[in-house]
């Protein structure tokens, strides 16, 4: 499995309890041996960089000392200097996490939830907790405006249908082709625009939630989370051809990125 996925989780700011809640859900549901695992730093505190350096191997963490935003840091794990190799990419917000009734199954040798996430995939393209949300603003002019479009009019719908951006899983082929995340996606409405484009060229998008808490609050509440940090109006709500500063693009800031190694990360899931 480690040579299947690559698990990418991004932690922000100073939330020790979400860092430890998600990472170590993880580490615990999935069999080392089947652990390909990607931290992202994104303008965490001194005590969430030190605690992560503790258990996770350097080569595994991406770090920004400012707010990167979530798609810049997310493409830069994906394409950077070590880009991601494997058949499917898996990512995790901070507050999403894998129930704890999982971590039983790999105590007994039987790591079954990746094998479940993996059994999914087989027809599918993208997975995760699916939604549909109404067109917003100048969205509809967005998307036929983008090289992704393919000829199927948003007018057409009221609604577009996506898997929630706190947990998904897509193929790795799939986000190389259509260069997603796009350079110009930030900090939010990637998770409906990719549904968009899935629905754009006919690709299988299926619905997935088995063991995940996504987006959650300190109940496991899906959807839940309070929303910390920056904020901005999703992707292409305020879209003008001519003003290249309506789409709210981040200043990009350079992460630390980790050498280019000839071997695979191991993480250190002791604490």
């Amino acid at each position: 499995m480690k040579d299947k996925f690559t698990i990418c989780v991004l932690l922000y700011g100073d939330y020790p309890h979400l860092a430890d809640r998600c990472l170590r859900s993880i580490t615990q549901a999935v069999a080392a041996e089947d652990l390909n695992l990607r931290v992202g730093l994104n303008e965490v505190s001194d005590r969430v960089t030190e605690w992560v350096r503790s258990w996770v191997a350097p080569e595994c963490i991406w770090e920004s000392p400012t707010n990167l935003h979530k798609y810049p840091m997310m493409r830069d794990m994906l394409y950077g200097i070590r880009p991601v190799d494997t058949e499917y990419f898996m990512w995790f917000d901070d507050d999403s996490y894998i129930d704890e009734s999982y971590s039983l199954l790999v105590a007994n040798d039987k790591p079954y939830w990746l094998r479940q996430v993996d059994h999914a995939m087989v027809n599918s393209d993208v997975i995760g907790s699916v939604y549909t949300i109404g067109w917003q603003g100048k969205q509809r002019e967005y998307v036929k405006a983008q090289s992704w479009y393919n000829g199927r009019d948003p007018a057409e719908r009221t609604k577009i249908r996506f898997a929630t951006g706190g947990w998904w899983t897509a193929r790795t082929a799939l986000l190389e082709e259509q260069n997603y995340p796009w350079p110009d996606l930030d900090h939010r409405g990637g998770d409906a625009m990719l549904g968009e484009m899935c629905f754009q060229h006919g690709l299988r998008l299926n619905q997935f939630r088995e063991g995940l808490h996504i987006n959650s609050n300190t109940a496991g509440q899906e959807s839940k989370a309070s929303r910390r940090g920056f904020d901005q109006p999703p992707l292409g709500v305020k879209y003008d051809p001519g003003v290249a500063a309506t789409l709210h693009r981040a200043t990009a800031v350079p992460p630390v990125a980790p050498p280019k190694l000839g071997r695979s990360p191991k993480p250190i899931i002791e604490l």
